[in-house]
């Protein structure tokens, strides 16, 4: 087992710093949980350091506390600022010998810490906080809990350069990983639960339950029962209540913002009327399933395979590196088809190595029929980097056919990337399951095929107050002035010229409802949605719940919960979802009927997420927790001898794990293909491609045209990453000569295009 922990290097040397202890205190209230986690290091070196680490939260939390904690004398509160800001504020602090902590986002679900001026024989304490909701588990009147502890490799490389950044101090391709710890795991859970408490357990972990906590039946606690590693794999607690599934409507006022936001919540139970559909079933055979989770995934296939109803049209198909479907179209249920897909399903291996979810969820798009509602089911350990791109890519195809396409996402395995598998879920207007290798999921598997086989409810609308939410009157019509950047004398990067200003973009709304596209109703799933209300603007007594479906109208009434709570924890859930509705265009700036066809800048979803994150003290995207320690003189003599910045090394995984190459290693493996490239099918084909588009020209002015364009695309695509300085004149000289052997640019652009897609190819078969 690969444990992640906080680590630096002095010469070469990978230095572990003993994490001493780790401890995590949870308190769930119904359906939501605020976390704390505290790891305490230790610096046994004689130099003062400057480290990182990186640690997993789940994709829907919203961190709300940073502390750190120096020898037990001094605590140091982070404070929430632009992302920029916030590292320089931080570097500035390490060159004047200072204390300083760093957190920052690298994705949805990982955020690395960076850890300054560390003296010798230091202890420092890190405490994160983050408020979560906690999804419905497969029965009723039940909530999962789950605490991510493994940040898995993700396949493909990292979108973050030092250009697109944020300034942020983020190395997002290196996890440096540690095969011994020695330490445990401290872990208190409690629970207090509107109505009395009926079952817990752990489908992960061996736990110790206290029910009935001084005679109250709706509070219990719950510890470890066995002494565990921290990081060994994800912590899973299943709690049962009565009545947790039944429509609940309550109010917080934040004293902070004056401001009250309600939080709506059921668990749904209806009846619909099935339709005719295709259900195409999208399974990852890439090497990261490994064996327990690739038998789990075809279990489900299987599952799915034998309880598909006569009429429907099914096609199955795998994916990897590459992708192929069982047929070339989705083929009508049958004795015989059935019969195809199971031989299919039991002889299933995880031997597809890398895990391209984009081109496969292409292709099953473009393929799909036009003449019925498609569902698509992604089987999954969500293992990839490019996921904002995988949800554009859903979310286009899922409004051109106008609801006519849902996709339903199965997370498989014991460290699934819940960013991937809820994301996409999300943008396809389906929902997402989570599966680890020893739980049962018959009830869930079946559960999503029953609504995938349903029409989609259309038309919902939520009255939360007097104000509508569609009421010109209550918004605010302001044209948005974008500045020009300021271009700096001390960088050559390449500015994009601003978009023209922007006309007439409501922007500023007195309901906030969050999400603001209300998210699909499924019968047995859990669903949620907030409503931040400005001040002075009060709900209404009853919250109705409105929808559209196939066989007629639906209509819910939820009296509002009378008691009003008071602080900040549902208006940050709600925060957290606007933020996430800017980060998936799905906002009110993008989606309000008012801002249709209008240009949104980028340079205003930032502003307004930095606000937001601001207001409520969240990290985000473009904004960061920074902590100063204010040293006095003796101890900044202590720590004036800073060690140059020092990245975590990278990790070389075994067969079925992304290989994170250095630069230095990926010429060397480079080197010995080209050695042997005219025994690459890739390569013969590459060149027989550029002989036909040069078919003018002699075998020896191709062998050179080829080397020169195969040169400029490895450059460009391998080496710029870490060694663009010392790579850039020979780029520019390989580019000009490249030209000068060309003398045309449209077949130059031709050839470029096709060496880049070489390269990538041969960088993705050498993962």
């Amino acid at each position: 087992m690969q444990i992640y922990g906080l680590c630096f290097i002095v010469e070469q040397e990978i230095k572990p710093i003993p994490l001493q202890n780790v401890a995590v205190e949870a308190n769930i209230v119904d359906m939501i949980a605020e976390v704390t986690i505290s790891q305490v290091y230790k610096n046994i070196e004689e130099d003062t350091i400057e480290a990182l680490y990186k640690f997993p939260i789940y994709e829907a939390a919203a961190i709300c506390g940073f502390e750190a904690e120096i020898d037990g004398q001094r605590k140091v509160k982070g404070i929430v600022k632009e992302a920029k800001e916030a590292a320089k504020e931080y570097n500035e602090a390490i060159q004047k010998g200072h204390g300083a902590y760093l957190l920052e986002s690298e994705s949805e679900d990982v955020f690395q810490c960076s850890v300054g001026n560390i003296t010798s024989g230091q202890t420092v304490v890190i405490k994160i906080t983050y408020v979560t909701e906690l999804k419905h588990d497969s029965e009723s009147e039940k909530i999962r809990f789950v605490l991510p502890t493994n940040i898995a490799p993700r396949y493909g490389s990292s979108e973050y350069s030092s250009s697109s950044n944020d300034g942020k101090i983020l190395n997002p391709d290196v996890v440096s990983y540690s095969n011994k710890a020695d330490f445990y795991l401290e872990l208190a859970v409690t629970c207090r639960m509107t109505s009395a408490i009926q079952n817990i357990e752990s489908p992960s972990h061996k736990i110790s339950t206290e029910m009935n906590i001084e005679g109250n039946p709706k509070i219990s606690k719950i510890t470890l029962t066995e002494q565990i590693t921290y990081l060994e794999k994800d912590f899973i607690l299943v709690v049962k209540s009565k009545d947790l599934d039944q429509p609940r409507a309550f109010v917080e006022y934040n004293p902070e913002t004056q401001t009250n936001c309600i939080m709506l919540t059921l668990v749904p139970k209806f009846s619909l009327n099935t339709t005719i559909s295709e259900l195409v079933f999208v399974v990852d055979r890439s090497g990261s399933m490994g064996v327990e989770p690739m038998k789990k995934a075809a279990q489900a296939l299987e599952l799915l395979l034998r309880s598909l109803p006569e009429d429907c049209y099914f096609n199955v198909v795998s994916f990897g590196s590459d992708y192929d479907s069982l047929f070339p179209k989705s083929e009508l249920y049958s004795e015989t088809t059935l019969s195809e897909a199971l031989n299919l399903a039991q002889t299933m291996k995880s031997n597809y190595r890398g895990t391209k979810v984009y081109n496969v969820l292409e292709w099953v798009f473009k393929n799909s029929r036009d003449d019925m509602s498609t569902s698509i089911f992604l089987i999954t350990d969500g293992e990839v980097r490019n996921v904002d791109q995988i949800v554009e890519l859903v979310s286009k195809h899922e409004e051109e056919k106008n609801d006519d396409l849902r996709l339903f996402s199965l997370g498989i395995g014991d460290s699934v990337s819940h960013n991937l598998v809820e994301s996409v879920a999300r943008a396809g207007k389906g929902y997402a399951q989570f599966v680890t290798n020893d739980e049962r999921m018959d009830k869930k598997v079946i559960g999503m095929l029953k609504n995938a086989l349903k029409p989609p409810i259309k038309d919902y609308n939520i009255t939360w107050t007097e104000v509508n939410l569609l009421d010109e009157k209550e918004l605010d019509m302001t044209p948005i002035e974008v500045d020009k950047p300021t271009i700096s004398f001390m960088s050559d990067d390449n500015i994009e010229p601003p978009p023209p200003p922007p006309s007439d973009i409501f922007t500023d709304i007195k309901v906030q409802q969050a999400p603001y596209i209300i998210p699909p109703i499924y019968s047995g799933v859990r669903f949620i949605v907030y409503c931040i209300l400005e001040k002075n603007i009060e709900p209404w007594k009853v919250i109705t719940l409105k929808a559209t479906s196939q066989d007629g109208p639906m209509k819910l009434d939820i009296p509002l919960d009378p008691v009003t709570l008071q602080g900040s924890k549902i208006h940050r859930l709600a925060a957290r979802k606007l933020i996430q509705d800017l980060n998936d265009k799905k906002s009110f700036i993008h989606k309000h009927p008012k801002n249709a066809n209008k240009h949104i800048p980028d340079s205003l979803v930032k502003e307004h997420i930095v606000k937001l994150a601001k207001t409520f003290n969240l990290a985000s995207k473009y904004t960061s927790f920074i902590a100063i320690d204010e040293r006095n003189n003796e101890s900044l003599f202590e720590s004036q001898i800073i060690p140059q910045i020092r990245e975590v090394p990278q990790l070389i995984k075994s067969y079925g794990r992304r290989r994170m190459l250095t630069g230095e290693a990926r010429q060397e493996d480079y080197l010995k293909s080209l050695c042997s490239f005219n025994g690459s099918n890739g390569f013969n084909n590459f060149k027989q491609e550029i002989e036909k588009e040069l078919s003018e020209l002699s075998e020896k002015e191709i062998e050179e045209i080829l080397t020169s364009c195969i040169a400029i695309a490895y450059l460009k695509i391998v080496m710029f990453d870490d060694f663009k300085d010392e790579c850039e004149m020979c780029y520019e000289k390989a580019e000009k000569a490249f030209k000068k052997m060309i003398g045309n640019n449209e077949k130059e652009k031709i050839i470029i295009e096709k060496a880049e897609e070489s390269i990538k190819n041969w960088v993705n078969n050498s993962d």
